[in-house]
């Protein structure tokens, strides 16, 4: 199907977007299409890129708040979780996509239970995303052997989601995953060319527990377990020193930073932008689940990265607003090989449609600035993947939003009620 918005604003200038194959065919041109949008007065962005989340956590909004990271993880979430079913994880999942629909994040990068669920939630709502299933074998969770003959019983079906549902690893954390089981993780990520996704030096205790246990800090530790690569996606990074981060940066690895979680969770210190850039490091952007971050708004993401960052250095000019925006855009999409993420031909049709012309944002100076400092996921007009239009005029239109808020009711109620008791 073809698309074409018309008169659309890309880089302050009207310019029209033709869409076919679920690619950017042509920019400029009015070409006949299947469906036309009137886009005139609309800017036209990439649609965003959640670096880290954990979608169907969105059932944890508001439980267990203003709690220290590992009370809340040991006392509250980790306690309900083990009575997830995949029905549960899957009304939460098609919750957690309607509200990055709604926010025009396009792509998320998950680490949960029951992924088949979570695949099935992608796919019915039409968004992409690299989902790894948790992996934790320390903790009184499930032994090696058997999460290892998961990991790989999951890699054998890999495809049969299609395209948009991409698989990476997911070991939980240094304290939470064994170390042979994280070198033989790193192996079957090089053999098999997959992403890792892992916790990264989220707090000063995880980092001092691990320099107990193994001598060093975690980054080194992964070093050692021959983790550190092009294909390592390490959630937060607070507390990595400067070695650490040339180390990640020589090795091309990513850090996803998630200011509105590293805030909530108060772990003490923010992510080291400027240090983190000079050293190479890829960065990207995330919310973090919504039972942390309370939201999965990339918008909101992008001001709080940007301001922590100024913060951070003294500097206002650190972390500008287009830099901001390409954290959760073309960086994110380089990262994540997602292909190119600017508006440009031949890209793959991910975009978003913003009104600008709110009392929030008004007046436009700068529609980056506008959009980074002023909007929010309320200014999202239209949500375009892979060049089918997922909601239009704040509608919408891949499934039906009243039947997904009431089932994600039923499934939080019934979760609970396992769990034995309402929160």
């Amino acid at each position: 199907m073809s698309l074409l918005l018309k008169d659309a604003i890309v880089s302050g200038v009207p310019t029209s977007i033709f869409v076919e194959g679920g690619r950017i065919a042509a920019l400029g041109e009015e070409r006949a299409a299947d469906r036309v949008i009137e886009a005139a007065d609309l800017h036209a962005f990439p649609s965003l890129k959640n670096g880290h989340t954990h979608a169907a956590m969105v059932l944890f909004r508001g439980y267990g708040d203003d709690l220290p990271l590992m009370d809340w993880l040991s006392k509250k979430i980790w306690p309900v979780e083990r009575h997830l079913t995949e029905e549960i994880v899957h009304a939460g999942a098609r919750l957690a996509i309607l509200e990055m629909i709604r926010g025009g994040t396009t792509y998320f990068m998950d680490m949960y239970w029951h992924r088949e669920a979570v695949a099935r939630a992608v796919v019915e709502m039409g968004v992409r995303a690299h989902l790894a299933s948790v992996f934790i074998d320390l903790e009184g969770r499930s032994g090696a052997e058997e999460q290892r003959a998961r990991t790989l019983e999951r890699l054998a079906t890999r495809d049969r989601c299609g395209p948009r549902v991409m698989t990476a690893l997911g070991p939980h954390a240094v304290y939470t995953v064994s170390d042979d089981s994280l070198a033989w993780i790193g192996e079957v990520a090089r053999g098999e060319d997959l992403l890792v996704h892992i916790h990264l030096s989220e707090t000063r205790t995880e980092v001092e527990e691990c320099v107990r246990r193994t001598g060093t800090t975690p980054a080194r530790h992964l070093a050692r377990l021959g983790l550190l690569g092009r294909n390592l996606v390490a959630a937060h990074g607070v507390w990595l020193d400067g070695e650490e981060l040339r180390l990640l940066g020589a090795a091309g690895a990513t850090v996803v930073t998630n200011p509105a979680s590293n805030l909530k969770l108060a772990v003490g210190g923010t992510f080291p932008y400027r240090e983190a850039r000079a050293a190479g490091v890829r960065i990207a952007l995330g919310t973090d689940g919504a039972g942390s971050s309370n939201n999965l708004d990339m918008i909101e993401a992008m001001k709080l990265a940007a301001l922590l960052a100024k913060h951070r250095s003294g500097d206002p000019t650190c972390l500008p607003a287009r830099d901001a925006l390409a954290l959760a855009t073309t960086a994110a999409s380089e990262a994540f090989g997602l292909g190119p993420g600017g508006i440009e031909v031949g890209a793959p049709a991910d975009l978003m449609l913003v009104d600008l012309a709110t009392p929030e944002t008004e007046p436009v100076h700068d529609p980056v600035s506008a959009l980074v400092y002023a909007g929010g996921a309320q200014n999202v007009h239209t949500t375009i993947c892979d060049g089918q239009v997922l909601m239009h005029a704040r509608l919408l239109e891949v499934a039906d939003e009243g039947e997904i808020l009431a089932r994600a009711r039923e499934a939080c109620r019934e979760l609970f009620a396992r769990a034995g008791g309402a929160p």
